[in-house]
């Protein structure tokens, strides 16, 4: 038995990866009134920050939970916005997070709130069609445009 003990003592001390250590980082603190930077691109100009939108439809369950997000976004001045056509992710495939956004969007731009020019939407194509019908993309101009 004191073999056997000591064979699966070695066997876990020698197959199991190490403890990562612990780190102690600094905290980080959110300095408020220090105005976002903005890069040009071309002829847009955007903020650094990019604000993620994956789990909206997921993880983030409710449309105006994600709308209160985007309204935060824009109060701190961000105008750039990530998302994509498989989004949310982990479950729920399908383009529910653009057509939140697109919902959002449409109901600031008519309060006056915000100016469709001036807020930038970046968006990623699947190439094996998820969220879409399901098809194959032939990256036409339709499909992009739909995504």
């Amino acid at each position: 038995m004191r073999i056997k003990r000591v064979a699966i003592s070695l066997c876990t001390a020698m197959c199991l990866p190490p403890k990562p250590p612990v780190v102690k980082a600094a905290p980080r603190t959110l300095k408020r009134g220090v105005p976002l930077v903005k890069k040009r691109i071309g002829t847009m100009e955007v903020t650094e920050v990019c604000a993620g939108t994956m789990t909206w439809g997921s993880f983030v369950e409710k449309e105006a939970s994600a709308h209160k997000e985007l309204d935060t976004f824009v109060k701190a001045g961000v105008n750039f916005l990530d998302t994509a056509e498989l989004y949310p992710v982990s479950f729920n495939y399908g383009k529910m997070t653009e057509t939140w956004i697109g919902n959002w969007l449409t109901a600031r731009i008519a309060a006056g709130t915000i100016k469709r020019e001036d807020f930038y939407i970046a968006t990623k194509c699947n190439p094996a069609g998820v969220g879409l019908d399901g098809e194959p993309h032939d990256f036409s101009a339709e499909k992009l445009e739909a995504s």
